[in-house]
């Protein structure tokens, strides 16, 4: 892909992280969360080694060489959430699965699809209300019904939305498309529309479309390559539940 260099210095810039970070073997660094309970943000790409995402707020573990390389393997796994590494300085907890993280441009977009049903572009709230009472509270917010959206994009059947494209707001060239679909309208086609849609509207926008999805949700990969995501990296959080003789970092 020619938007890889430009993926990364998304990443990078709104962290104040140095490019190199994202492309080179790290030791892990840690971010404070708002309860002062650090936690690991790591990201694996091309099965290069870890890539840590470090913050203007962080410690250092102190991890030696072989732990580093331990939490190299961890990362390249599909932890399940809840399960606990144990390291020498730090005991790590894993708090979501891992994901994979994809990223689309013009070169790998798919040609336009069959599109099921009547897009509509910026629905109203009464017609998001259509769908947020057909799925559960929980996909209604991953699927980012609840998002401040900037651009959506939805499909109607028989005057009914069923299917929703949405976009949350750009962090450098990056922008995050989620993707929400009516379970008795699931593998109709109706989410391919509304997501290839959107990121048509988030490239003529000078934006690179990213999803972030569970490593192990083949559906929504599956849907994701369809419209011509490809995998730009693999990432895991991990809470540090106990940390042995930390030194702050310098600055």
């Amino acid at each position: 892909m020619r938007s890889v260099a430009d993926a990364l210095r998304s990443c990078a810039m709104p962290l104040g992280c140095p490019v190199g970070f994202l492309e080179r073997h790290r030791v892990a660094t840690v971010q404070r969360l708002g309860d002062d309970q650090p936690v690991v943000r790591t990201f694996v790409r091309d099965e290069v080694g870890l890539v840590s995402i470090p913050c203007r707020d962080e410690i250092d573990l102190g991890l030696d060489p072989a732990e580093v390389q331990e939490l190299i393997a961890i990362t390249r796994l599909e932890a399940s959430p809840g399960s606990v590494i144990e390291l020498r300085s730090a005991r790590l907890t894993v708090s979501e699965d891992p994901a994979a993280v994809e990223v689309l441009d013009e070169c790998t977009i798919a040609p336009v699809p069959r599109v099921a049903g009547m897009l509509v572009f910026d629905p109203r709230r009464d017609v998001l209300d259509m769908l947020r009472h057909d799925v559960s509270p929980l996909e209604w917010n991953e699927g980012g019904g609840n998002l401040d959206s900037p651009h959506r994009v939805g499909a109607l059947q028989g005057g009914v939305l069923v299917a929703l494209a949405s976009v949350d707001a750009p962090q450098g060239r990056l922008a995050r498309v989620r993707v929400l679909v009516s379970p008795q309208h699931r593998r109709m086609g109706y989410g391919r529309a509304v997501l290839h849609a959107l990121v048509r509207q988030v490239l003529k926008q000078g934006f690179i479309p990213v999803v972030r999805l569970a490593m192990g949700d083949l559906a929504a990969r599956a849907l994701a390559s369809t419209v011509g995501f490809v995998a730009f990296a693999r990432s895991l959080t991990l809470h540090v539940t106990r940390v042995d003789a930390v030194t702050p970092a310098e600055t």
